[in-house]
């Protein structure tokens, strides 16, 4: 999912993007802007440097000498260099998850309508799922105490490890919220439902234990001969390594008690930090439960 950023960047009608008098407006929590509409330091800083290269380009400045006197590295030069426009370069700067990212839109539209204390607004989000505390809720809230109001409430943001949780996830484990952006955005976009259909038939055969008239084989074949670059190295680890697999989807035999006691075995050896022979390691694994 993580080349498909751009597609994550479009706004989904599945959430509810409204202000209070109804109308939709633009979404301030683009990756230009943070939540509360002003410009992020780092897109700021992109823009500025983006223009200096351009201009030293221009006045005939090399690559080299542009490095050196604005203290960048050639990589990162020859990068705003190859990029016409400022906004190709604008997708690595996108607001970071929190925990009270999906509680954005209650928390506008309750401070809206006259509740502006953190705790009770804690309280109200702890009931719908947030598992963070009343102080992450206390600074989410800072700027609108200090008059820095977003004309419209916030959106929840499309992140690559939201959606790959979306994935792999069991369908029936997701909120209708959840469902509905993970279908529009598969509607959008061939790359996220082809993703999803590949991961779901294979967490199938792994759930279920089962691989039936060689659905492992045609798995592993379909992801091989199809565009998803990012499944194939699994797709072909599977394919060396095949009756290992094979025989973990269709019995009941396991590695887990074998591991366990190598897991066992490495602790024992941790707590003697290096001074136990052979002979006290041997007393200690057998004689440990």
């Amino acid at each position: 999912m993580g080349r498909h950023r751009t597609v994550l960047r479009e706004r989904l009608t599945c959430y509810d993007d409204r202000t209070e008098d109804g109308q939709t407006q633009e979404n301030p929590g683009r990756a230009e802007l943070d939540i509360h509409g002003r410009p992020r330091p780092l897109v700021a800083r992109t823009r500025e440097r983006h223009l200096q290269v351009h201009e030293r380009i221009e006045r005939g400045d090399s690559l080299r000498a542009i490095a050196r006197d604005l203290y960048l590295s050639r990589g990162t030069v020859n990068r705003f260099a190859r990029a016409a426009d400022v906004t190709e370069l604008l997708f690595a700067a996108p607001h970071r998850p929190t925990l009270i990212d999906d509680y954005r839109l209650y928390l506008h539209h309750r401070w809206m309508e006259g509740c502006t204390k953190a705790s009770a607004l804690a309280r109200e989000i702890q009931q719908l799922g947030y598992r963070g505390d009343v102080n992450t809720v206390r600074r989410h809230l800072k700027p609108y105490r200090n008059g820095t109001i977003p004309q419209t409430a916030p959106l929840p943001h499309m992140t690559v490890r939201r959606v790959t949780d979306w994935i792999t996830r069991r369908p029936e484990r997701l909120t209708d919220t959840e469902h509905k952006c993970l279908t529009e955005l598969c509607e959008r976009s061939p790359a996220p439902a082809t993703t999803t259909t590949y991961a779901r038939r294979l967490a199938l055969m792994v759930r279920e234990r089962r691989s039936e008239h060689l659905a492992l084989d045609v798995w592993i074949a379909h992801v091989r001969l199809d565009g998803q670059h990012e499944l194939r190295p699994l797709a072909n680890g599977m394919r060396r390594d095949h009756a290992a697999v094979q025989a973990a989807l269709t019995t009941t035999y396991t590695s887990g008690a074998l591991e366990g006691n190598v897991t066992r075995i490495k602790l024992l050896k941790r707590q003697m930090y290096g001074r136990a022979n052979f002979d006290l390691l041997r007393h200690r694994i057998l004689l440990s439960p």
